[in-house]
């Protein structure tokens, strides 16, 4: 495990909470548990936000949270259930959860931020800055590749175990001497849940000179007054969520096994080497992990942070050219969505699509005039963030119990508020 000694002593950080206008109850009602805020216009999301935590079961054994930033004013800021079940710790507007494969989002704007400073480009082999990288075929790899899934490395050959992916720096040396997959597939796997942020995290160490955590913290976290860590400090451990599984997300997300014979070996050395999602989940819930720095998986945030980022990404997003950028100028982040890549991922199905920054471009779903040009992050788990620039509105939606479900009709609701707004 690796941390940064300097995290160790920065202090916490703990933004005030901004306050929605005329708002609903702060308090949870009897009948249903939740907690929080939203602004005049968001009653609606508020019920689906209630329907969608008694569709995932006891607020006992889980809980969720919802947030959604507009003009830099939270709007929507609600909570329900238990964060940890086994310490009975209710869910807070603080709690932080587990991002696990959603993580690549907030990795990706890491790098862009580097890209904005001009202290890297997209379009230039990872050997320009780390050129160890280059041997065995690596040569040509851009970051570009690296953050869209395009590079060919999506897996590891290596056998690795749940504590060997809790030290980015081993990681980084053995990749060195990994080659790009010859197996025709691999050009099609669209999304990889560890090389990618092992290969990033690395570029942003050898540019910059500071880990990954530590620069997030000090670029972006810090002065934004961000709840969003790359891996956790001691005294923030009470305040992480513990994950479960759903039986629907058991019996579609592969857990320690589930490929078959035509595709083992790829499928293995992706999402078996080791898997992201455990048969136990408390592996994530573990001081060690919770404390280890994991870039691609290992990003723990609250949902207010979540949504106050996509919130400031919306907004820089539609800034005129050459006006001062809260995070990211319009010029990198017109760059960065530009369409890259779509396929339907040979391993696990489903479509993904990238911009050139390694940002997800969502589908504009049932709301276009809302969603038209969204980006952020969503998939299988408890985690979905979207930047919607249209409305300059960000949103986030996270739940303790890993499911296929309830997050994608909530955010659907906060879409048609905005729209109404």
């Amino acid at each position: 495990m690796t941390t940064s000694l300097v995290r160790q002593v920065l202090p916490r950080q703990r933004p005030p909470v901004a306050t929605a206008t005329a708002t609903a109850t702060a308090t949870a009602t009897a009948t249903t548990g939740v907690y929080g805020t939203t602004a005049p216009g968001f009653v609606s999301v508020r019920h689906s936000f209630e329907r969608a935590c008694r569709d995932a079961g006891p607020p006992g054994s889980q809980g969720a949270a919802l947030a959604v930033v507009q003009d830099g004013e939270l709007v929507v800021d609600l909570w329900h259930g238990t964060a940890d079940p086994v310490t009975a710790a209710p869910w807070t507007g603080d709690t932080l959860q587990p991002a696990l494969t959603g993580s690549h989002g907030i990795l990706a704007t890491a790098v862009l931020l580097l890209a904005d400073m001009g202290a890297l480009a997209l379009d230039r082999p990872v050997a320009d800055y780390w050129p160890e990288f280059a041997i065995r075929g690596k040569g040509a790899v851009t970051l570009r590749d690296v953050l869209t899934f395009t590079a060919r490395l999506p897996g590891m050959a290596a056998g690795l175990d749940q504590r060997d992916v809790e030290n980015p720096r081993m990681m980084a040396a053995l990749l060195e001497l990994h080659s790009p997959e010859d197996d025709p597939r691999a050009g099609g796997v669209l999304h990889g849940p560890w090389t990618a942020g092992w290969i990033a995290a690395e570029v942003v160490r050898r540019v910059d000179g500071r880990a990954l955590d530590l620069f997030f913290l000090e670029e972006i976290a810090g002065p934004l007054g961000l709840d969003i860590h790359f891996g956790l400090v001691p005294d923030q451990l009470p305040h992480a969520a513990r994950i479960s599984y759903d039986p629907g997300f058991s019996a579609r997300v592969p857990l320690d096994g589930g490929a078959d014979d035509s595709e083992a070996d790829l499928f293995e050395r992706v999402w078996n080497n080791p898997s992201p999602f455990p048969a136990d989940p408390e592996v994530w819930s573990e001081s060690r992990r919770r404390q280890a720095v994991i870039p691609s998986l290992g990003v723990y945030a609250s949902a207010r942070g979540l949504a106050r980022l996509q919130g400031i990404l919306a907004a820089d997003a539609v800034r005129a050219p050459g006006e001062e950028p809260l995070l990211l100028s319009r010029r990198t982040l017109d760059q960065a969505r530009n369409f890259w890549v779509e396929g339907l991922d040979p391993l696990l199905g489903g479509i993904s699509a990238y911009g050139e920054g390694g940002l997800q471009l969502l589908d504009e779903g049932l709301h276009p005039a809302v969603c038209s040009g969204a980006f952020g992050h969503q998939g299988p788990g408890g985690v979905s963030y979207q930047a919607w620039p249209q409305a300059r509105a960000g949103a986030a939606w996270v739940c303790s119990r890993l499911t296929t479900g309830p997050g994608a009709g909530v955010l659907d609701e906060v879409a048609r508020a905005l729209r109404g707004a």
